[in-house]
């Protein structure tokens, strides 16, 4: 996906919140420090208010759990706040708005690129979760063209850029 346009327009308010939401909570996974997942809900809370904000930091936990822990790979993620999305950026997003708008071809070939086959059910599950807390907040995620998506590892990585991330 280096060069050419990303499917996921992070300058949209429900792309932003789960990309930054996922950086900081795959880093709190990475580094062990909770102060990443207190900096999602602080944006969460800052972006949708204390109270709108629980069930979608709270299903945003679950998902990045379920990534964490079935993940197929290690992914690729750019810093907070970047405005550059790199190929797994995109994977993890689209997989939340393919959950959202019921694209369950989708869903499956997101879901098997990312994760170990034994934890495909829980990552799927938890998708649709955190897209229905979304959808509730009046979130919407943009449709995804599986076509225009890339299930291949991340091309920074596979280019040594991961010092780059």
């Amino acid at each position: 996906m280096t060069g050419t346009a990303m499917p996921i327009d992070i300058g949209k308010r429900a792309e932003r919140l789960v990309v930054e939401g996922l950086r900081r909570y795959m880093t709190g996974y990475s580094t062990g420090d909770i102060l990443c997942w207190e900096m999602a809900w602080e944006l969460y809370a800052r972006e949708l208010g204390r109270d709108k904000a629980r069930r979608p930091i709270s299903e945003l936990s679950c998902y990045a759990r379920a990534l964490h822990t079935h993940a197929a790979r290690h992914f690729c993620l750019f810093p907070y706040e970047c405005a550059k999305l790199c190929q797994d950026e995109c994977l993890v997003t689209a997989l939340i708005a393919a959950a959202q708008s019921g694209d369950a071809d989708a869903v499956e070939a997101i879901g098997n690129t990312l994760v170990n086959p034994e934890g495909v059910g829980d990552t799927v599950f938890a998708a649709h979760e955190y897209a229905a807390a979304l959808k509730d907040c009046d979130l919407w995620l943009a449709n995804i063209d599986l076509a225009s998506l890339s299930l291949d590892d991340c091309p920074l990585k596979r280019l040594g850029a991961q010092n780059r991330h």
